[in-house]
């Protein structure tokens, strides 16, 4: 079973991810590949806040 990472700790690595995309200090398939672990993060990422954005609609008009 796959180790569910917390919101925090993605975010993390995609600050790292961004970090060495820009000091292009690595080879261009390295690059690559940081690319798209980042891209799927941040689409994780936006999942994750979408969600909560709806929970937090939803606990709103439960009180209102």
């Amino acid at each position: 079973m796959a180790k569910k990472i917390s919101f925090e700790n993605k975010i993390n690595a995609l600050e790292e991810i961004v970090s060495q995309l820009e000091s292009a200090d690595i080879p261009i398939e390295e690059m690559i590949r940081k690319y798209e672990e980042g891209m799927k993060l941040s689409i994780e990422l936006k999942e994750f806040l979408e969600k909560a954005e709806q929970k937090i609609i939803e606990i709103k008009g439960n009180v209102e």
